[in-house]
């Protein structure tokens, strides 16, 4: 089972420069590159007169706690205000929420409800797997764990027969609870 944090879990935490103990702003998401198996950083809204929204690169982070973000260096304000210049293919977290998951033969798994990620080191772990709010609420969701090798595209996840052999339940939902069947 995998032992992540929820990307969801991640929003609104403060950054804290390790450098001058402030905080710097709140997490409002993560950026990733598909096809790679860490995240790329995180994007940080400042606080203030003017929303800034920045980039934190993986390297600057020293530790993702379950109460906060510390971040090694100061951080260095991209562009514009409130945008952020964004290399090749990388994506933010929250675009990928919503997909749909498909088999190799076109069948669909579910939808992308969250990523999980691995606090210590910002590998993505896998994606968390919603099959509707009624399996969810019966059933549970469900864990695919990531391979970079997968096809993501802007209308789905295209993941190989082999690899929906790995789907596990990741919460319990009411028949679990309830120990019917």
């Amino acid at each position: 089972m995998l032992q992540g944090m929820k990307r969801g879990r991640l929003l609104g935490l403060p950054v804290i420069s390790a450098r001058t103990g402030r905080k710097i702003g709140v997490v409002v998401d993560i950026i990733f590159r598909p096809g790679q198996q860490r995240i790329k950083g995180l994007l940080v809204s400042s606080e203030g007169f003017v929303e800034r929204k920045r980039h934190v690169p993986l390297e600057w982070v020293r530790t993702i706690g379950r109460h906060a973000v510390i971040v090694d260096e100061p951080l260095q304000s991209h562009g514009q205000a409130g945008s952020l210049p964004m290399e090749g293919n990388e994506e933010y977290g929250n675009r990928i929420l919503g997909r749909q998951l498909l088999r190799g033969d076109g069948q669909e798994v579910g939808l992308i409800s969250d990523i999980i990620l691995d606090p210590s080191d910002g590998r993505i772990e896998g994606f968390e797997i919603s099959r509707g709010l009624i399996d969810d609420l019966l059933e549970g969701r469900y864990i695919l764990p990531y391979d970079a090798s997968n096809s993501i595209s802007e209308d789905a996840v295209i993941v190989s027969m082999e690899q929906i052999q790995q789907i596990k339940a990741y919460n319990r939902g009411i028949k679990t609870l309830l120990d019917l069947k």
